[in-house]
């Protein structure tokens, strides 16, 4: 017994010791971590200072002798940090000696793709490590648009800029890609074209679906995490920038529309071949019935999560919807070979509660049937060939003018509604429901002798077999603080459905987003962005409060903008269904199918009195 005794006792001690020693190993013992950030400030920093609010948040890590930030600034009129100049390209580091200017470069757009490969070069001469990561820091644009608007020069990076720059500088290898991780700092690049772009340069990527609050990433917390840890791998620190990033959304109560994920772009070749065996065999099917097949696709595009898009009807869609749920929409044998690659690529996601239904990666959809856009989509790096083809069938006709899809929407335009007691009905013959994708509500009203819109939404029932489809309607709209409010729905799943509207708030353009609970049957006020001149949205959230003053902006039949009555929001801000004000209206469908623009059927024509409502044909 003494022996054993004696026994644990050494063994204790010697374990204390390895401790010990183990935590007296020089940091130059351990891997060494260089971060490269690329901050394309752009008006984030120039109106808000969110680059050196993000930067300042970083400054309160002390950092080992082996961990380095390398830093690249530039592209916004005005920088808030001292010593950062907002007329040249400025370079800096911090490390453990803390934060110091390097060098200083004449102006130059962040958004080139020549200024990129110098930082990159210089980057991984200069500051060579272990474990390499870069950030990129700004606005994005999905697949299609790139990302780090340079403010100044009014151009952004591309894809295809991208992989230049990363090709030029460390160069391409699969089997030991030169960089742990790239996390994007910016809206909408957690893509399937981006992480296609990245693989073979990049371990893990990091990036957001969606919109992404000004204030961006936590890098407090992560960039601490590799200062405690730099033995930590991209793996882990991808899922601490995803938990970090949520907790942060969380604290500042702006959660619900967010989401980030974390990919293993070594993953990627497998789901590439599941992406592409899909591809055949929507091809075959469109070749068989393109009508059906075509239909039923655009269905499930317009029904899935769709990422950064704003305004009823406007001439410009990113085009990016949620790549998981496109698959399963779609119905097919091969979506369940698609969905396993994608969940094996998508290590980690957070999620708010209204972007719930997403898998973490995005791919591009032709929603806006443009045909720029397609050939944007077809000259980016690595794209699928067989989506290529299957969206060019679906929107282009061929060297004869023949297109594989072809139904002209126009003749549905004005189409009979009847009535049956004060129900509206529309009936479609079973073919031409077959060809129609969307059947929504659509509401006007009459102002100063314009009908103008008042919105969409979804209230009624469809028997897509039979191509009948019965208005719900009950004389109810969606009223801020008792006042009529612009509502687009944007996207209608079984538990709530999202919508938009577009307002002066204290005079200035925003686009306010607001959700209706199903269950709870309500709704939520969510967030209002300003709308940028590029036609983005502003990463900065601004949330309506008592004593704003909203002006509604409406949109006639024509397209044309009609700003509705200004108000005050003389309480906490509040948004329900309520009746009408007295006015005329008119309820009808609109319609929508692939390669057309919607058509509207032929009006019903009504008149609320009061909270009565009575239609007339």
């Amino acid at each position: 017994m003494m022996k054993r005794v004696l026994g644990g006792i050494l063994l204790a001690l010697l374990l204390a010791l390895a401790l010990a020693a183990a935590s007296a190993i020089p940091a130059s013992a351990q891997p060494s971590w260089a971060v490269y950030m690329y901050l394309c400030g752009s008006d984030l920093e120039t109106n808000d200072g969110t680059a050196t609010m993000n930067l300042e948040d970083l400054f309160k890590v002390p950092l080992p002798e082996n961990v380095t930030f390398f830093i690249q600034t530039g592209g916004a009129s005005k920088w808030h940090l001292k010593g950062v100049p907002s007329n040249k390209i400025g370079r800096f580091v911090y490390d453990s000696k803390g934060f110091r200017e390097l060098q200083t470069l004449p102006d130059a757009s962040m958004g080139k793709r020549e200024t990129l490969t110098e930082f990159l070069s210089f980057a991984g001469e200069h500051f060579p490590a272990d474990k390499r990561m870069v950030v990129f820091w700004d606005h994005g644009g999905g697949s299609l648009d790139g990302f780090c608007h340079d403010e100044k020069f009014e151009e952004s990076l591309s894809l295809n800029d991208l992989q230049y720059a990363l090709e030029n500088s460390f160069g391409k290898n699969p089997a030991e890609p030169p960089l742990e991780m790239v996390s994007f700092d910016t809206c909408l690049m957690a893509t399937l074209e981006t992480a296609n772009t990245l693989q073979g340069y990049s371990k893990y990527m990091t990036g957001c679906q969606e919109i992404m609050p000004g204030y961006g990433s936590d890098y407090q917390s992560w960039a601490g995490a590799i200062a405690r840890n730099p033995a930590l791998e991209g793996r882990e620190l991808g899922q601490i920038i995803c938990d970090t990033f949520m907790k942060r959304c969380q604290e500042y109560e702006c959660d619900e529309m967010v989401n980030m994920s974390l990919l293993d772009l070594g993953k990627l070749p497998a789901l590439n071949a599941a992406y592409e065996k899909l591809g055949r065999a929507a091809l075959q099917k469109a070749g068989e019935s393109p009508r059906t097949f075509f239909t039923g696709f655009d269905r499930a595009g317009n029904t899935v999560e769709r990422y950064g898009d704003i305004e009823e009807d406007s001439a410009y869609s990113f085009n990016m919807v949620d790549l998981g749920a496109l698959a399963a929409e779609m119905d097919m044998p091969e979506s369940d070979e698609l969905q396993k690659a994608l969940s094996d690529t998508v290590l980690y996601r957070v999620a708010g509660k209204y972007r719930r239904y997403g898998n973490g990666l995005s791919c591009y959809y032709s929603l806006d049937g443009d045909d720029n856009a397609l050939a944007t989509y077809c000259n980016l790096p690595k794209v699928s060939p067989t989506f290529s083809r299957l969206y060019s069938h679906m929107l282009t006709p061929d060297a004869a003018g023949n297109a594989l899809y072809v139904f002209d929407l126009s003749k549905l335009e004005n189409k009979e509604v009847v009535l049956e007691g004060d129900t509206a009905v529309l009936k479609l013959a079973p073919a031409d429901a077959n060809a129609i994708s969307e059947v929504e509500c659509l509401l006007t009203f009459n102002k100063g002798g314009k009908e103008v819109v008042l919105g969409t939404d979804d209230k009624l029932t469809k028997d897509w077999a039979q191509g009948i489809f019965r208005d719900d309607f009950q004389g109810e709209w969606p009223h801020l603080c008792g006042h009529v409010l612009p509502m687009y729905m944007d996207e209608a799943h079984p538990d709530y459905y999202l919508f938009s509207s577009t307002i002066l708030l204290n005079g200035k353009r925003y686009y306010l987003t607001s959700a209706f609970d199903v269950e709870k049957q309500q709704f939520e006020i969510l967030d209002a962005r300003r709308i940028l001149k590029n036609g983005q949205l502003d990463r900065t959230i601004r949330y309506l409060k008592k004593g704003d003053t909203v002006t509604p902006l409406f949109y006639d039949v024509e397209g044309q903008e009609v700003k509705g009555e200004s108000f005050p929001l003389k309480e906490d801000p509040y948004l329900e269904d309520a009746f009408l004000p007295e006015d005329d209206y008119t309820y009808y469908f609109r319609l929508k199918a692939p390669r057309n623009e919607p058509v509207l059927t032929r009006g019903v024509e009504f008149h609320v009195e009061g909270a009565e409502q009575a239609k007339a044909a």
